[in-house]
């Protein structure tokens, strides 16, 4: 969270895909952002959250991937009658969420797998690796990475006899939108692909999007194009310098930054509050952006993998989406199927719906928990729907 207006504009160079990690991690945080939100320091009822006793029949699944390094747990939800479903694995988005997806009071996942369960499909929802039940090393990890995670997950399902082993699908969100195509392109037995606010363009697109039209408006549009070159040229160099150090690559981006301030007068500067800030103090910025999850990210084109998926897609967006741009991304990956010759997609835009597929109001980040709504309705009977004709 940030409020552009109180801190260095040109220190919002963070990415607010990760809003999942960085404001939703536990009930605290929850109250903090109510209290940004000037409402009551109350608990949030989310009516659609799922409560024992259920009409299906849970497992506690827990499992290592080959050599032992990933420790994963989850929750497997399948009907009580019957057996050989068709299944769906889900994958989280950003940052490292417990198997519900939980944000800021809600849990999305549990939601999603509940109804769907009822609706008579089987649900594997998993802890990411250091989160709940999970283990596993994050320093060096990638989206690369956590693909080769959901694999595991699926190897591991596809020997129960509730599932449907020719018949497992998944369902990404925001990050886990990018990370499904990857598994198909490493595993392409997958037999279906719902994604939801998923990622079609790189990393760098969206992330400049993220960064700068927060300010517009706040500043001349003079100051807001430099703070764009600024951004752009941030994002390039991290994108197009994937094998350089980091060490190397602030060198750059130190170098970017002298040579963008020295020729701006104050009337820019002192807008974006960038007139005192030296070129150390904006590489220290930078340095989040080159963690290795968020390099993968910035330098890698979705178009890659989603362009050798074959298999029957759902694409879905909220219209009022602000992470996750709905004219961005569902245009690319659709794009990009059509390159894989693949015309078994449908791409659906709901109005008045944000990144967690909430209906809101302000369409906020803030906004996100103070909604009683945990996801939206005629998304999952839309899901459902969907699923049944084109898989079940």
């Amino acid at each position: 969270m940030y409020n552009a207006s109180k801190s260095f504009i040109i220190f919002i160079l963070i990415t607010v895909l990760c809003i999942e990690k960085t404001v939703a991690q536990n009930d605290s945080t929850a109250k903090k952002a109510n209290d940004i939100n000037g409402a009551a320091s109350t608990t949030i009822i989310h009516p659609q959250t799922p409560h024992a006793p259920y009409p299906y029949d849970t497992i506690e699944v827990e499992y290592d991937n080959a050599d032992k390094t990933v420790h994963l747990a989850g929750t497997l939800s399948f009907p009580k009658k019957g057996d050989s479903f068709t299944t769906i694995v889900m994958i989280t988005g950003s940052g490292q969420q417990d198997r519900d997806e939980t944000i800021l009071g809600h849990k999305p996942f549990a939601v999603i797998a509940d109804y769907l369960t009822r609706a008579g499909f089987a649900v594997l929802r998993v802890d990411d690796r250091s989160k709940g039940k999970s283990k596993g090393d994050l320093n060096k990890a990638t989206s690369l990475d956590f693909a080769n995670d959901v694999i595991t997950s699926v190897q591991y399902i596809s020997t129960f006899k509730q599932v449907n082993k020719n018949k497992i699908g998944l369902m990404g969100h925001s990050e886990g939108g990018f990370i499904a195509p990857i598994v198909y392109t490493k595993y392409p037995v997958i037999a279906f692909i719902v994604s939801l606010a998923g990622t079609g363009v790189p990393g760098a697109d969206i992330l400049f999007k993220q960064q700068t039209l927060p300010v517009k408006g706040l500043v001349s549009d003079a100051a807001y194009s430099a703070y764009g070159n600024l951004a752009s040229g941030t994002l390039k160099l991290i994108q197009e310098n994937t094998t350089l150090s980091d060490t190397l690559v602030l060198a750059k981006i130190k170098n970017l930054y002298a040579d963008w301030k020295k020729n701006l007068p104050d009337s820019i500067l002192n807008p974006l509050n960038a007139k005192d800030v030296t070129p150390e103090q904006y590489c220290f910025q930078i340095m989040t952006e080159l963690r290795p999850w968020f390099r993968y990210f910035i330098a890698t084109n979705p178009d890659d993998f989603w362009s050798k998926v074959k298999c029957p897609v759902l694409i879905l967006n909220g219209e009022k989406d602000i992470q996750v741009y709905p004219e961005q991304n569902p245009p690319a990956i659709a794009a990009s199927l059509n390159k894989a010759g693949n015309k078994n997609y449908n791409v659906k835009i709901f109005p008045g719906l944000n990144h967690l597929f909430q209906h809101c109001i302000k369409c906020t980040f803030q906004e996100y928990s103070s909604l009683e709504e945990t996801f939206s309705p005629e998304v999952l009977a839309y899901i459902k729907d969907w699923l049944e004709k084109k898989v079940k």
